[in-house]
């Protein structure tokens, strides 16, 4: 499945500037020490985004054409230390909601699609620098939603549920602005393996639920057939005793089941705000 030129284009700028700040930072002599002298703060960041931008979906159940449209987005991610690993392990939640509007491409057709997401994992990490932070890890993600075509007659809607593991990583890199810290930060979740409702070509939900014809509804995804993944870019700014997030979310889901083909290609530039506590313990 090809991927949409605006993606492509987030991914080259996100890798430039993270390249660029690596290099700046790590030419420190600071920078010296190693990673297992560095030890990671106790602390809890809760991050709060919504936002606006762009869908793309296509899906062969209710229609062969592409609609495109509006998309609304929250997001709410929480990262904590971890009480084990030696301050270097860390957990991560993330949620996400999205709504859309589309239209087909001659305008006669309208869409209602959204999605709901629940991940959560671990991330080890590594401070190659003391500005400069690098971790990797795994989440495991719970999905649903559903599409409405205002042009459907049988089938009028299609919808969706799922569970997946995911490869997690991410680049965070902090500077001084204004004699407080500022952030930037990506990062890029991918799925691996999971399990995905989805019926077959030319069966429909009557059969499946009223009639008992359930066979094959369920399928086992990987990258082969399921090739979807988020990126995510963040940057978290001092403003007035506060913490200003301005971000952008990569949302890429597609999927080849059952004689079907869907995909749901979103953008979107958010605004929120962070929030950091401190444990500590006496």
């Amino acid at each position: 499945m090809r991927l949409p030129s605006p993606l492509l284009a987030s991914l080259l700028v996100c890798a430039l500037a993270l390249t660029k700040a690596g290099a700046q930072t790590c030419m420190q002599p600071i920078c010296q020490a190693s990673s297992d002298t560095v030890a990671m703060p106790r602390l809890t960041r809760h991050v709060w985004l919504w936002g606006a931008g762009k869908a793309n979906v296509l899906d062969t159940y209710l229609s062969p054409l592409e609609y495109s449209g509006p998309n609304f987005s929250l997001a709410h991610q929480t990262e904590r230390s971890a009480r084990w690993g030696k301050g270097r392990v860390t957990t991560y939640s993330l949620y996400t909601g999205h709504v859309g509007y589309l239209s087909s491409p001659t305008d006669n057709g309208k869409e209602w699609d959204s999605e709901l997401t629940a991940a959560g994992g671990w991330h080890y990490n590594w401070r190659l620098c003391p500005n400069l932070r690098i971790a990797a890890g795994g989440l495991a993600e719970l999905s649903g939603g559903f599409t409405y075509n205002t042009r459907g007659s049988n089938n009028p809607a299609q919808g969706r549920m799922g569970i997946a593991l995911s490869a997690s990583g991410l680049a965070e890199y902090s500077f001084p602005l204004f004699r407080q810290r500022a952030t930037a930060r990506v990062q890029a979740d991918m799925q691996l393996a999971g399990l995905q409702f989805s019926p077959s070509y030319g069966q429909s939900y009557y059969e499946i639920f009223s009639l008992g014809h359930s066979a094959g509804i369920l399928h086992f995804t990987q990258p082969g057939n399921c090739p979807s993944f988020r990126i995510q870019g963040q940057l978290t700014l001092p403003v007035s005793g506060a913490h200003l997030t301005l971000g952008y979310l990569g949302d890429i889901r597609q999927s080849a089941l059952g004689g079907l083909k869907r995909h749901a290609w979103r953008h979107g530039i958010l605004i929120g705000y962070t929030r950091t506590l401190a444990l500590i313990r006496k």
